[in-house]
């Protein structure tokens, strides 16, 4: 029975728009990804702008307008249909996507960074995480990416995924997916 959804940031809730970037901003942009702290993304990007007060500033500033939400009602939807079920969203990001997420996004339980809790997926510990949070068994978790590694490791610990493409309809999706694994 599945308790919680965990989702993934982008590629999954949000696209990233085709913006032009200045030189600093697509060289900053290049470093988000598989973040394990501030700390070492602000080493990296220390060789593109010396300041980190002007790098944080830069980055926020890239992140409001590079990413687009795909479907603002998601959340709404699954607690409706489906109001015991947790929602997380489970990203490896900088934490200043934080704001982000809470000035665009409702009806989540919990969020989850890669550079807050010091893991990042696809590793073991980035999953068990998750699990030891919300006290849960590995079939209890639905993990939801549009990486096969990440979908991957996931799927190495026995929790259940789905695979978002292009093409994904992720509302159909999840709802096969829950109509099958929960208790209404």
């Amino acid at each position: 029975m599945i308790k919680v959804i965990a989702f993934d940031f982008v590629g999954v809730l949000v696209k990233e728009k085709d913006i032009d970037l200045s030189y600093e901003e697509d060289r900053l942009e290049r470093l988000f990804g598989d973040n394990i702290s501030d700390s070492s993304y602000m080493e990296d990007a220390k060789d593109i702008v010396k300041s980190e007060d002007k790098t944080t500033f830069i980055v926020k500033n890239i992140i409001n307008k590079l990413y687009e939400v795909k479907n603002k009602g998601l959340f709404n939807r699954i607690k409706t249909k489906y109001p015991n079920i947790k929602i997380l969203i489970a990203t490896n990001h900088v934490s200043y996507i934080r704001d982000y997420i809470y000035n665009n996004f409702s009806d989540f339980d919990d969020l989850i960074i890669s550079s807050i809790i010091n893991k990042i997926k696809p590793n073991r510990d980035f999953y068990q995480y998750i699990l030891d949070k919300y006290n849960i068994e590995a079939n209890e978790l639905l993990f939801i990416d549009d990486s096969i590694r990440n979908i991957e490791g996931a799927k190495n610990l026995g929790i259940e995924t789905i695979k978002v493409n292009t093409d994904t309809d992720l509302v159909l999706e999840i709802e096969n997916k829950l109509d099958k694994n929960v208790d209404f």
